[in-house]
């Protein structure tokens, strides 16, 4: 899976839009759904000094095809999405101190725009992540990760 590039954006390339890091605490807890051709787990902490961090794998026939670690940051007045991704093996697809950063760019009701990902709410336990992806040197797309809540 290391040849999927997820296309973040250079922090200055669009207008931020204003946000708090609580407009998405409704996040926090464990998440599973289908995107990729992937089975996909994801959970979420709680807000803590400014952050949401969260972890995520895809799965294939029960093996994981690749990890992300994530945060969701208070930056300013906005927020910024950030991802690091892994190998099964744990070797990383970005440089040492490198990862894909999506600065939020837009808010509607229950829609926060990032530069190259949204994140929607569709339900209490519902949501939909659309990614822009780019595979090898094909063209760049948008993937939709539809996603649920595992109760606790």
């Amino acid at each position: 899976m290391a040849s999927l590039a997820l296309l973040g954006a250079a922090p200055a390339s669009q207008p931020r839009a204003k946000a708090s890091l609580d407009d998405l605490a409704w996040l926090a807890g464990e998440w599973t759904g289908e995107g990729f051709g992937l089975v996909l787990h994801e959970n979420y902490s709680a807000p803590v000094g400014g952050q949401m961090a969260a972890h995520f794998y895809g799965a294939k026939d029960g093996k994981p095809q690749f990890y992300e670690f994530e945060t969701i940051a208070q930056d300013g007045d906005s927020l910024v999405f950030r991802v690091k991704h892994f190998n099964p093996d744990m070797t990383g697809w970005e440089e040492k101190d490198k990862f894909v950063s999506f600065p939020l760019i837009a808010v509607e009701k229950d829609v926060w725009r990032f530069d190259g990902l949204t994140i929607r709410r569709t339900g209490p336990d519902t949501a939909e992540h659309v990614v822009t992806v780019k595979h090898g040197d094909g063209p760049a797309r948008d993937a939709v990760l539809r996603y649920r809540r595992i109760p606790r």
